[in-house]
């Protein structure tokens, strides 16, 4: 009898085993399906109950939590998984690099390096695990804050994943997801809508739901808005379908492989309300194309795509307006990589910014700037902190003047984004330099200059000093300049700065006098051999200017008059006076100035501009005074 019961109670036994066995198998298998879904949320529940309920849990629960973490932008809890991980032979080499890209994210860049080592070392021949590997480096090396500029979040929420803005009028236009469940089939759709929020300057108001054209069961978003704000290109999914089967591919607008891509669509403004949405001609249902931006004369579209044929992940790509299509897409070669670039932004289509995993940078997603020069884009930069971050950082524009947004999960866990505002830091430039005359070549005080911007502008007005010099400190290294400079007796002078480009500690301004009746225009530094009238080589420097000046003026007569100290016999004086002065007149000529043009006059010592007459002792700086060539202009036909 006891055989017989115990022989049930074993029965029972093994009945419960195998239920309970069958049952968790059925619990793996879902877990397994969420996960390979992309379902991390519902898998994580999954893989923790196993985990918890096990005395030795498997490696591959304890790997697959790690990831649907990593996934879903826990980095905390991702690192405390794949931490218990890292000595173990049984889990898949890539976790080496993921957990190296969690690290980054964390800001624990030489932990990171490790990992991306170790894979290496594993599994040789990664595209992109060098640049990994420097992006340790580079964010080590570099890790203060971009004094460029100065970025904060703002009061507009978005409750979720951003997914692109773009002015609109006096506001911005964004999305916003609304997640609903199906309460038939329970399948939850993120159901995105575009919103519009209006900024002052200062903040935003509470944003609303812009069109009904504007809403999708799916993803949407990612708006660019033409210059006259009468179109909308936008990024949204092909289809509202989530889940079908394999059979219904096709049917339903899924790609061969079950995806349901993201294509660019485009609505017009017809009065007062907004046109079905139209899918664009180089859209695929084989591989997604989005986040579109347009050029500002409307004429290019840029965008990003996973289509075949590109380096990997999304490329960024261009293509131009024919009528009402477009043409075949170019990949921008040059700044895309194995990862994903995304995001573009073009300003006046010779500067580029979008965000990139796959340069150089600090981590997550970077935004960086290209500069179109010589007919290709320049070697993407890096931004720098402040603007980006050890998390993701992505969809910059500008606003206007130096703001503009973008947006960041710095701040945030979990897959909720937040907008920053940004503005350009001012580093003003000092320029300084000296007026001359540009005849004399003495320098001029009680010059008058204007400093206009390249609006025309007048920014500040500055004198310069007994000396001729002058200062500004407050040059705009983004803003162009000019430079005008006034004072009675010379011409106007303008000078064009570009402090970005030039030398702003010798702005050397030079002022033409102006050439009329009765001016006398004096030198003390054309010199002659002694007691002779052969010209020294540095006079002649002088006397091509004056040739220079009365070549412009050719309706001048002028007196050129020589003049000596009171050393030596009057009359020795007078001769060799004339004498230099005719040296001089000769050498003019020979320069190509008129001979009408031209009197020579020797005064000798008659016309003494001091006491250093005959007789007077004075110092040889009293006598060089009387020592001079003087230019009068006589008369201007």
């Amino acid at each position: 009898m006891k055989i017989t019961i115990y022989k049930k109670f074993f029965t029972v036994l093994l009945i419960f085993s195998v239920s309970i066995s069958y049952t968790q198998s059925m619990a793996i298998e879902e877990a397994d399906m969420l996960y390979e879904g992309g379902e991390y949320q519902s898998a994580l529940g999954y893989y923790q109950s196993f985990i918890a309920q096990s005395k030795k849990p498997q490696t591959d629960w304890i790997y697959k939590l790690a990831e649907c973490y990593r996934n879903l932008k826990n980095y905390h809890q991702a690192d405390e998984n794949y931490a218990k991980l890292v000595d173990n032979k049984d889990v898949p080499v890539e976790m080496y690099l993921n957990y190296g890209h969690v690290l980054r994210y964390l800001k624990k860049y030489n932990e990171a390096k490790v990992m991306y080592e170790k894979f290496n070392a594993l599994k040789p021949g990664h595209p992109n695990i060098q640049t990994y590997i420097q992006s340790c480096e580079f964010a080590i090396k570099n890790n203060t804050i971009n004094p460029d500029f100065a970025a904060n979040a703002i009061n507009l929420k978005i409750d979720g994943l951003h997914f692109g803005a773009a002015r609109y009028k006096n506001g911005l236009l964004y999305s916003v997801p609304h997640p609903t469940t199906d309460s038939k089939t329970k399948i939850t759709y993120p159901n995105y809508k575009l919103y519009f929020s209006e900024f002052d300057g200062k903040a935003f108001s509470d944003g609303k739901p812009f069109d009904k054209a504007f809403e999708s069961l799916l993803y949407l978003g990612s708006p660019a808005v033409s210059s006259d704000n009468k179109t909308i290109f936008f990024t949204q999914s092909a289809t509202d379908t989530k889940i079908a089967s394999k059979q219904q591919f096709k049917k339903k607008g899924i790609s061969s492989e079950g995806v349901n891509t993201l294509n660019i669509f485009q609505s017009e403004l017809n009065g007062n309300s907004w046109s079905n949405p139209v899918s664009i001609n180089i859209n695929s249902s084989e591989y997604s194309c989005l986040h579109p931006c347009l050029s500002s004369n409307g004429q290019k579209l840029y965008f990003v795509s996973n289509k075949p044929g590109g380096k990997g992940g999304y490329d960024l790509y261009v293509s131009t307006r024919s009528g009402n299509s477009w043409s075949s897409p170019q990949s921008i070669f040059e700044l895309n990589t194995p990862d994903n670039e995304m995001y573009p932004y073009v300003v006046n289509d010779t500067i580029l910014y979008f965000s990139s995993n796959g340069h150089i940078g600090f981590g997550g997603s970077d935004i960086y700037v290209s500069y179109y020069r010589n007919g290709k884009w320049s070697t993407p930069q890096n931004l720098g902190l402040g603007i980006n971050s050890e998390r993701d950082d992505f969809g910059l524009f500008w606003w206007e003047g130096r703001k503009g947004f973008f947006a960041s999960n710095r701040n945030t866990d979990g897959n909720t984004d937040e907008f920053f505002i940004f503005e350009k830091v001012i580093h003003y430039k000092k320029g300084k330099g000296v007026v001359i005359d540009e005849l004399t070549q003495k320098k001029l005080a009680d010059v008058t200059i204007e400093i206009y911007d390249e609006d025309g502008n007048l920014v500040k007005t500055i004198v310069t000093d007994k000396n001729g010099k002058y200062e500004f400190g407050e040059f705009d290294p983004d803003k162009k300049y000019k430079l005008v400079a006034k004072k009675k007796g010379f011409h106007d002078f303008e000078l064009e700065i570009d402090p970005s480009k030039d030398d702003l500690n010798n702005l050397a301004i030079k002022m033409e006098p102006v050439v009329e009746k009765n001016v006398v225009f004096e030198f003390n530094d054309i010199l002659f051999e002694y007691a002779k009238a052969d010209l020294l080589p540095e006079s002649k420097e002088i006397l091509d200017r004056l040739a220079d000046l009365l070549i412009k003026n050719p309706r001048a007569s002028v007196e050129l008059s020589a003049h000596t100290d009171s050393r030596g016999s009057d009359q020795t004086n007078l001769a060799l006076s004339q004498k230099r002065a005719e040296s001089s007149v000769n050498y003019l000529i020979s320069k190509g100035v008129k001979k009408e043009q031209l009197i020579a006059k020797g005064y000798g010592e008659t016309m003494l501009k001091n006491k250093c007459k005959n007789g007077v002792t004075c110092s040889e700086d009293e006598h060089a005074v009387n020592r001079r060539v003087e230019i009068k202009v006589l008369d201007v036909k």
